[in-house]
């Protein structure tokens, strides 16, 4: 009996993309508030949209990412807080990110990240520097309804902050199964 070709499910449509949000989010750091697309110089730490394609630690380049560093201080951290006008039934957070590729050998001994909603921790991650991108999923479900929530992406310099330039190539909250609110 031969079976019908089906064509594969389709994968959920991301209804909030944080990079593309990343220029209305409140930005902080251990120095106060940052404005995003601040300088890359900026010792208070920054979030930007840098220039496209720039190498990434596992040889890729990417058109649209958002960098993040800590502020330049031993355990210097750097935060995102994006409003989420609602989360669907089964909604995720779903990441990946890495480090650019330094010009000479990296320096970076790597970072930790945190993900939270409305004040609450869901998970931390040890990043360092290993010649592949990582990626995270994070079960926002608990957070399901109309309400807006408040999600936040911490950076966290993890003792010395040199080139601790963390990049988010995805970056995205995605709906639950389909019929549970995509938006």
């Amino acid at each position: 009996m031969m079976k019908p070709n089906r064509p594969p499910a389709p994968a959920p449509v991301p209804f909030f993309k944080l990079i593309e949000e990343s220029p209305r989010a409140v930005w902080s750091s251990g120095a106060g508030r940052l404005p995003f697309g601040g300088s890359r110089n900026d010792p208070r730490g920054f979030a930007i949209h840098p220039v496209p394609r720039l190498m990434l630690e596992d040889g890729s380049r990417r058109e649209r990412v958002l960098e993040t560093h800590p502020r330049w201080t031993d355990d210097g951290w750097i935060r995102g807080e994006f409003h989420l006008p609602g989360v669907a039934a089964g909604a995720r957070l779903e990441a990946e990110y890495g480090f650019f590729s330094p010009v000479g050998p990296p320096q970076t001994n790597g970072v930790l990240i945190r993900v939270g909603c409305d004040g609450v921790l869901l998970t931390e991650v040890a990043k360092r520097y290993t010649g592949s991108l990582d990626t995270l999923t994070v079960d926002l479900s608990r957070f399901a309804g109309p309400a807006t929530r408040t999600l936040y992406v911490e950076v966290d310099a993890d003792g010395d902050s040199t080139q601790d330039w963390l990049v988010w190539t995805r970056l995205t909250v995605v709906p639950g199964p389909q019929g549970t609110g995509d938006r």
